[in-house]
């Protein structure tokens, strides 16, 4: 006959409590990951429709490479810009807004 103790967990409970903060651990994780990703894509999207109020470059003529090149830079600096800390302000926002339904 064995007594528990009020409180006090069974080694398959406390297995399940484990993968439990494991789970929610890898969800956080994947939650921020594509909050930083929108946070990208919005950084993106604003950089390019700034990019569409300049008039042009006089130096080099414009053609389908360049603006290709233009637009890998543009996500570049948008990738990165939005993996450093506090840019916006929009990928901490949009994680705190999403923590609790994830």
């Amino acid at each position: 006959m064995s007594i528990q103790m009020l409180g006090a967990m069974t080694p398959a409970a406390a297995a399940k409590d484990a993968t439990d903060t494991a789970k929610q651990l890898q969800r956080n994780k994947d939650l921020e990951k594509a909050c930083q990703g929108f946070e990208a894509l919005m950084l993106d999207t604003l950089m390019q429709r700034m990019r569409d109020t300049l008039p042009g470059d006089s130096l080099f003529p414009e053609s389908n490479a360049s603006d290709i090149y233009q637009s890998m830079h543009d996500q570049y600096l948008t990738d990165n810009l939005s993996q450093e800390g506090r840019v916006t302000g929009f990928k901490e926002f949009l994680y705190q807004q999403l923590q609790g339904d994830v």
